[in-house]
């Protein structure tokens, strides 16, 4: 017969010995977990290895954070400058016209009538004038012959030098009176977008009526004030640029055409204003513009951007610092390139972790 095995020799000890077996078999399991949680070290123990870049110190653009306006190239309020009832109306809002093309038109019946009578005058007139002119060399005849008097001879020279001067102011009454039917036709004095129409058929309207307002969009003009301080920095030929709410994503350009000769003495600022080429018709008059003007150079750190990341609407990066890892948020400048300038948040002679980041933590060691 077999000798009983070992479990079974357990199980046939007396319970008072089999208590102590168990104890110390649990107490062995407890003791080798315990060894294998010890031999893994704390997650913000483990080494990681990063590859860093040092920081270099570049010469970058000193630039100001300014708010500008956009506004059109050429902005009119187009007036009627005839009086009239509005037969017809050949725009809308939003639409494109080219110079000279019709606006709308006006019932210049009356005006028309009267250009007929003004032209009747101014010929009445010159008809006039020339039979005084032939009256007039008959009484210089009848003056060297003695056939009339003095009285009678100055009485003539006078009607001779005042006729010539009717028969003008009578062919200027008719040359208004023409133009006062031509101005019926209203018509856009450039190209641009008609922003407003102001105007209906059917109303009766002045030579001072608001007929459409009219802007130009190609180019634009962005209009923006720069402190006194930087005045002498500001020149025209100067670059800004600039992004727009509508398309925060997409970064304008122009160049500075204007320059005010005075400084504001109420707001102690300067006007500007800078020509911005709109093909696209993106930008429209009167959005906010959020600009940076270029006014100079300065010596910035810079980091590759390899070693930034956005977390929180911010930009962060890691910093090494001896065998650990530092969070940090940096305050960006201009881009150079591959790198980006830091005005706070790195220093010369600093590394900064390139590559993959997003495994990386606060205060991790690495090699």
């Amino acid at each position: 017969m077999k000798a009983p095995s070992k479990c079974l020799r357990l199980l046939r000890a007396p319970r008072a010995q089999l208590y102590p077996l168990l104890l110390i078999a649990a107490l062995s399991a407890m003791s080798c977990k315990r060894t294998s949680e010890a031999a893994e070290p704390p997650p913000d123990q483990q080494v990681v290895a990063v590859q860093s870049e040092p920081v270099q110190v570049s010469e970058v653009p000193r630039t100001l954070r300014l708010s500008g306006n956009l506004r059109g190239d050429r902005e009119t309020e187009l007036a009627a400058n005839a009086s009239g009832r509005v037969l017809t109306t050949a725009v809308e809002r939003g639409q494109r016209v080219a110079p000279g093309q019709v606006i709308a038109t006006l019932d210049v019946r009356a005006a028309a009538l009267s250009e007929t009578e003004a032209r009747a005058q101014a010929a009445s007139a010159r008809a006039q004038q020339e039979q005084a002119a032939r009256e007039c060399e008959r009484y210089e005849q009848l003056k060297q012959k003695a056939a009339i008097t003095d009285l009678e001879y100055l009485q003539k020279m006078t009607q001779c030098r005042t006729l010539p001067l009717s028969a003008e102011a009578a062919t200027a009454r008719a040359a208004l009176a023409a133009q006062n039917v031509g101005d019926g036709v209203i018509r856009a004095p450039f190209a641009g977008v008609v922003a407003e129409r102001l105007i209906e058929v059917g109303q009766y309207v002045r030579q001072d009526t608001r007929v459409a307002s009219l802007v130009s969009l190609d180019p634009i003009r962005l209009q923006l004030s720069v402190p006194e301080a930087e005045v002498q920095n500001i020149r025209e030929g100067g670059e800004v640029s600039f992004v727009v709410a509508a398309y925060p994503d997409r970064r304008f350009s122009g160049t500075i055409r204007y320059v005010s000769g005075v400084v504001r003495a109420t707001t102690r600022d300067l006007v500007v204003e800078a020509l911005v080429p709109n093909k696209e018709r993106l930008l429209m008059p009167g959005m906010f513009a959020d600009v940076e003007l270029t006014v100079g150079q300065r010596r910035l750190p810079t980091v590759p951007k390899s070693a930034v990341f956005q977390r929180d609407d911010s930009a962060h990066a890691f910093a090494v610092v001896g065998d650990r890892l530092e969070e940090r948020v940096l305050a960006l400048g201009p881009e150079l390139g591959d790198r980006l300038s830091v005005v706070r948040g790195a220093s010369e002679g600093e590394h900064f972790a390139v590559g993959e980041l997003e495994q990386l933590r606060n205060g991790q060691r690495v090699r």
